[in-house]
């Protein structure tokens, strides 16, 4: 089953947490091998939105993720990487907070 993020979002923009729920409660009950995620026709995504829904739903579905298939727009090869680093850190859980926190403590 195809997921297409504009037809759920009603927009261009994927930037915010209400819209990464709604693309999060569209996909929960299903298994990763069983949807395409499609960004065709999105300008701009940002990592709030895609914690929000890809994040949360790597969480659930950690052994079998890599099944999860995307379609991303012409030209925005960028909206890959950002996806695969939400998903990398989400997995990584406990261990990218305490990353986090480090961070900011150092500042």
């Amino acid at each position: 089953m195809k997921i297409n993020v504009l037809d759920i979002i009603k927009s261009e923009l994927a930037t915010n947490i209400t819209d990464g729920t709604a693309i999060f409660e569209a996909i929960k009950g299903y298994k990763p091998s069983e949807i395409v995620i499609s960004f065709v026709g999105i300008r701009h995504i940002s990592t709030l939105f895609l914690n929000e829904c890809i994040g949360q739903y790597a969480m659930l579905n950690s052994v079998n993720i890599q099944e999860l298939k995307f379609e991303y727009p012409e030209g925005k090869e960028m909206f890959a990487y950002k996806v695969d680093d939400v998903i990398e850190n989400a997995l990584m859980g406990d261990e990218y907070d305490a990353l986090v926190d480090n961070a900011l403590h150092s500042l």
